[in-house]
């Protein structure tokens, strides 16, 4: 018989029930903090060991001349300093926020020091991502997975950048807004911050927006989200350009005539040349799978808002993506958000499946160890082989393809003028130099440079009909240009207008014949670089005993200077000491490991040893 006085429990309505289970997150399963520990240690492991991109990053070293200039000149008022074909212009700067960030890092702790800033920064993100990605799936092990997949998805395009920070700034937004937190009220000085970082900001505004307006299609926007989605805008012209950081991204990608989108790292992914990530296709087919995969499972239907939210950003990232290689990083990070459900619900389906015909396999306080420690080794074992110091700089940035003795010997003999340069070198002669070499263009185009300069280049590195006439009207006193392309060097000494007075394995540097040079020139000073220098002169009057010893010397002073051991190998090949040059590459690959590369020394070596006529030049 019913208790008349027993109370009544209270009935939730089917709609607030589905409301309340559409939100995020949902709560995990329990896990000892332990685990979680584990968990979280595989995460930076592994997140670290995708840190190590090389790249030859022309675009760091303008980075840090700016912030240079801005620390000392105390200014916003963003005018070119550097180049003399548009000195005194506007510069449209929306990273000199990051650029002060970088010049005052390297301040303190040494420009070296600049790895452990991006490592910083990466590590950082993907654990944000996988934290967000936590809650999404509500395992540890499939948010793990698909870190993982981002993560290596964008690993090809990982450089001492500000760039950087649009990944972070990306997953901090998705990280608020996906579960519409309550803590959103954060969001407008975020986009304050990024707005000054990068101009990447315009997608995470774009994000929010997408956000928002998914939540009140489906009822769950949150309080006054109309005032939020508008300070997070308001937010945005608080800048050192104003409404011109709003503007000018937007024209610029509406340019297609525009010559700078024919740069390659804003080339199409399907075009040649330029950065490549290998799994940027199957990471479009991860994300339309998954997205298939949580429609047949009915995960789409329990939890609409937020299953629609991330399809969407996916879109908008993957339409980037296919304009412009440079945006796959945020179509990685878009993809998991698919992609760590999806593997929930097929890694729920394989366990039942596997479950029903091994009953043994069932341990599962055994898998909640393993998975994780299997993780952390993962991570460890691909850390392990890589410098996790300030060494790591020389190979992340490439340095030793820049003119870096040229500039030696510049600043050496204190020269001061105009400069006609190579396009990627000419941010390491603005941050070399503090502007006493005015560059003809640098890694700034577009937002200092207009397209006539740019195209005037464009014609000179070409070979175009009459180059030569742009070099000499531009009124240089000096050409810089590399080795690897010498036919522009071979055809103005020819032209009798131009004496080469410096010349390395890297770089010639030509003057106007009628230049007035400092009589004698001086040299540099003694270093690691002049010892690779005339141990690459010796080389080339194969007097093997000074070659040998210019790069035993070069590497005393600094251990990790690749080309001098590549170098030693090859000299040791050559006068037939095999086992010397072999065991040197393996010590060039302790350095950093690059196997390929590794592989096509051994080859070499072996084949001419194969060969066997005696050292030949």
């Amino acid at each position: 018989m019913r208790n008349p006085t027993a109370k009544k429990k209270p009935k939730t309505s089917s709609r607030a029930s589905a409301r309340s289970e559409d939100r995020l997150p949902v709560a995990p399963a329990p896990e000892p903090r332990s685990v979680s520990l584990l968990w979280w240690l595989a995460v930076i492991l592994t997140c670290w060991s995708f840190g190590f991109t090389t790249m030859q990053g022309s675009d760091l070293w303008w980075h840090l001349a700016g912030g240079r200039w801005l620390t000392q000149t105390r200014t916003l008022h963003f005018t070119d300093p550097f180049s003399f074909t548009c000195h005194g212009r506007p510069w449209f700067h929306a990273e000199w926020l990051s650029d002060v960030i970088f010049y005052n890092w390297a301040r303190l702790f040494s420009t070296a020091a600049l790895v452990w800033w991006k490592w910083g920064v990466l590590v950082a993100t993907f654990v944000l991502l996988s934290r967000l990605l936590r809650k999404i799936c509500g395992s540890s092990g499939c948010a793990y997975l698909a870190t993982l997949a981002a993560i290596a998805v964008g690993a090809p395009f990982f450089d001492i950048r500000p760039q950087l920070y649009t990944f972070l700034g990306f997953v901090v937004v998705l990280s608020f807004a996906l579960p519409l937190s309550r803590r959103l009220w954060i969001l407008p000085p975020i986009f304050m911050l990024w707005a000054n970082l990068h101009s990447g900001f315009m997608l995470g505004l774009v994000t929010i927006v997408t956000v928002l307006a998914i939540s009140f299609f489906y009822g769950e926007a949150p309080r006054r989200a109309a005032y939020l989605g508008l300070a997070c805008l308001l937010a945005c012209f608080i800048n050192g350009n104003g409404s011109e950081a709003l503007l000018w991204p937007i024209r610029f990608a509406r340019d297609s005539q525009s010559p700078f989108l024919r740069i390659g790292e804003w080339l199409p992914p399907y075009e040649p040349g330029g950065i490549r990530s290998s799994l940027y296709y199957p990471s479009i087919a991860a994300f339309v799978v998954s997205g298939l995969i949580l429609v047949a499972s009915g995960a789409f239907r329990r939890k609409p808002r937020l299953a629609l939210s991330s399809v969407a950003i996916g879109l908008v990232t993957f339409v980037l993506s296919i304009r412009s290689r440079r945006f796959i990083p945020l179509f990685g990070i878009s993809q998991s958000l698919l992609l760590a459900p999806a593997l929930m619900v097929g890694f729920s389906w394989l366990r039942r499946y596997i479950l029903k015909s091994l009953p043994r396999l069932d341990r599962p306080r055994v898998w909640q160890i393993a998975l994780p420690v299997a993780a952390v080794i993962f991570g460890g074992f691909r850390l392990a082989p890589f410098p996790l110091s300030r060494n790591a700089f020389l190979f992340l940035t490439a340095e030793d393809n820049f003119p870096v003795e040229a500039m030696n010997l510049v600043e050496a003999n204190h020269l001061e003028g105009k400069l006609f340069n190579y396009y990627n070198w000419g941010g390491y002669v603005d941050w070399r130099t503090e502007g006493r070499l005015q560059v003809f263009i640098d890694g700034r185009a577009g937002t200092a440079f207009d397209e006539k300069t740019y195209r005037k280049y464009l014609r000179v590195l070409s070979l175009q009909d009459r180059w030569e006439e742009v070099v000499w009207d531009s009124g240089a006193d000096f050409v810089l240009w590399p080795q690897h392309s010498s036919q522009q060097v071979q055809q103005l000494r020819k032209s009798g207008r131009w004496l080469p007075f410096y010349s390395d394995h890297m770089a010639t540097l030509l003057a106007r014949a009628d230049y007035p040079l400092p009589q004698p020139l001086l040299p540099t000073p003694d270093s690691a670089w002049r010892d690779l220098t005339l141990g690459w002169a010796a080389f080339r009057t194969r007097d093997y005993a000074a070659v040998e010893g210019h790069f035993q010397r070069a590497l005393q002073r600094m251990p990790n200077l690749r080309p001098a051991c590549e170098w030693l190998a090859d000299t040791q090949s050559l006068l037939g000491r095999l086992a010397e040059a072999e065991a040197t590459v393996e010590r060039c690959h302790r350095m950093f490991p690059d196997s390929e590369r590794r592989k096509q020394l051994l080859d070499l070596f072996r084949a001419r040893a194969s060969a066997s006529g005696g050292p030949t030049p």
